[in-house]
């Protein structure tokens, strides 16, 4: 939301911000690189597998709970997990699970025709309506000591449906216009071009006119601003219109159950568990392959990019479409990635809003039993969530500590501006630890790459290197290696700009638990000290 109300601004406008001065040149994977060698305030990765020379791996399953994956990725497919019980494509049971064709994973969000859910609607958006008759009116002395928590979530989400409320009402009239007028320049532009998808280097063949000039001059500012193409901006800017003009109806108008509706399941029965297909790639299988090859790309194969770990292999779960994922959803995904062998679940996505957060609290209880280490990315709203609750997170309804789940800030270098992702959460209690998020090098479907930013990034970052300790010393279990990656990052010294702000300095501890940057050479380190060997 925030990158979208910046930039409808260059608009009419343009833009007010400079650039960041940096003072060494980016280079791509300095994610990978080491302070004291390169300069760089990467993971330290080839000094961990110099520490790791000679020493066995064994093959660890790391499931990503995500949007979905390219199966066919050249970079990905060697290393996809295969549910070796599971014939592919047979439209049998074989494992008898009560999921057919589950081989390389499953989609609890798609229909057994195959179809998969394309909609996402706010789980505060959701909670709000869901239980508006059971409690408006009432304080919480007046409520149920079993539904204090459903009260408490939707109190939480009342409160969050008014503030999106009274925003779009201060910049929709504005934003109309700004899509007016981006709607009429893009369409003038693209008939001097006569092409529908125009990028900064198009503008350059248009004949400067009086008819067209301001009109250039806009595109240019926008195009310059990041955007790759007119038709990039288009839907964002469209997207975003159409969410603050969804803000004004939803404290009066409830919302489709799209997601009932399509998979004909009970939205909030956790027993009913056998629903969804195994179609991993329609819909949004842009996220689920960028986020699963940073963490185990094949390496040294000259395609794509490099992977952390070298020996996993990568089980997708879709459960989650973009937007505010049900609560049901991820605490099944994360029970099907402990039943078929994981030992490290990534989760790059989150939201405030968890009225069914017991049965992911439950899910995650239930991952410790089994010893897997969880890996959960802090968000991309520059929030405190000490302050606003941000899930799921590794402290339970009743408070009680969870300590096989890690999450995740991003961090950045000296080289892309900034220390820290001025998008990033934060906490001083509930933020562990920050990991490189800044212009990650990634894997996109198809068979190429892309640089992408994000806390999505930096939480496969850490399970990436979680993964690398789990194969190389599985005998440490999940507690002791969230632990490692606690303890053994690089500890930041120098003050570092606070999310959010333009100029406020705080030390990184106050921004998380540890005070460190993932550090993969050092975790090695830690390991090898606790393992003995």
């Amino acid at each position: 939301m925030k990158k979208w109300m910046a930039v409808t601004a260059v608009l009419l406008f343009g833009s007010n911000t400079g650039e960041a001065q940096t003072v060494k040149p980016k280079i791509k994977d300095w994610h990978y690189l080491d302070y004291q060698q390169d300069g760089y305030q990467g993971i330290s990765l080839n000094q961990a597998y110099a520490l790791l020379k000679g020493r066995k791996s064994t093959p660890v399953i790391v499931a990503v709970i995500d949007s979905g994956i390219d199966t066919l990725q050249p970079d990905l497919k060697p290393v996809l997990w295969q549910n070796p019980k599971e014939i592919p494509n047979n439209h049998i049971d074989d494992d008898g699970n009560g999921l057919v064709d589950d081989y390389y994973g499953w989609n609890y969000l798609g229909a057994p025709d195959g179809t998969n859910l394309s909609v996402s609607v706010s789980d505060d958006w959701r909670t709000y309506h869901r239980f508006k008759a059971q409690f408006e009116g009432k304080d919480s002395a007046a409520v149920a000591k079993d539904q204090q928590w459903h009260y408490r979530e939707w109190k939480r989400a009342h409160q969050k449906l008014v503030e999106s409320y009274n925003s779009a009402s201060k910049i929709i009239d504005n934003l109309r216009g700004n899509w007016e007028v981006a709607e009429r320049s893009n369409t003038i532009l693209k008939k001097a071009l006569n092409k529908d998808v125009f990028t900064l280097k198009d503008l350059d063949s248009i004949p400067v006119s009086d008819a067209n000039r301001e009109w250039i001059g806009i595109w240019k500012r926008i195009l310059e601003d990041g955007q790759t193409s007119n038709a990039g901006f288009m839907k964002g800017l469209g997207d975003y219109k159409k969410e603050q003009e969804d803000n004004l109806l939803k404290l009066t108008t409830a919302p489709e159950d799209f997601r009932g509706n399509l998979l004909k399941d009970d939205d909030y029965d956790i027993t009913r568990t056998r629903y969804g297909n195994h179609n991993l790639t329609g819909f949004s299988g842009y996220h689920g392959t960028g986020v699963s090859s940073v963490i185990g790309a094949v390496r040294n194969n000259s395609i794509g990019i490099d992977g952390i770990a070298d020996n996993v292999k990568i089980m997708m779960i879709r459960g989650i479409l973009g937007k505010d994922e049900f609560d049901k959803d991820v605490a099944l995904a994360i029970r099907y990635a402990v039943d078929h062998g994981a030992k490290v679940i990534n989760m790059s996505f989150g939201k405030y809003i968890s009225p069914d957060k017991h049965w992911v609290d439950e899910a995650v209880e239930y991952a410790l039993s089994k010893d897997v280490v969880l890996v959960h990315g802090s968000g991309n709203d520059a929030a405190d969530i000490d302050t606003d609750d941000h899930y799921p997170n590794a402290y339970t309804i009743d408070n009680r500590f969870l300590p096989n789940i890690i999450q995740v800030g991003a961090s950045g270098d000296a080289s892309l501006g900034a220390l820290v992702a001025g998008f990033s959460n934060y906490g001083k209690k509930k933020v562990d630890l920050f990991a490189p998020g800044l212009e990650i090098h990634c894997a996109i479907a198809g068979d190429g790459t892309q640089v992408a930013s994000g806390t999505s990034l930096s939480s496969p970052v850490v399970a990436g290197i979680a993964a690398l300790l789990r194969s190389y010393f599985p005998k440490l279990k999940a507690a002791e290696v969230v632990d490692i990656l606690k303890r053994s990052g690089t500890l930041l010294k120098e003050p570092v700009i606070k999310p959010g702000t333009s100029d406020e300095k705080v030390m990184l501890s106050e921004l998380c638990s540890s005070g460190r940057i993932a550090n993969a050479a050092g975790a090695v380190k830690l390991a090898i000290k606790i393992a003995g060997n």
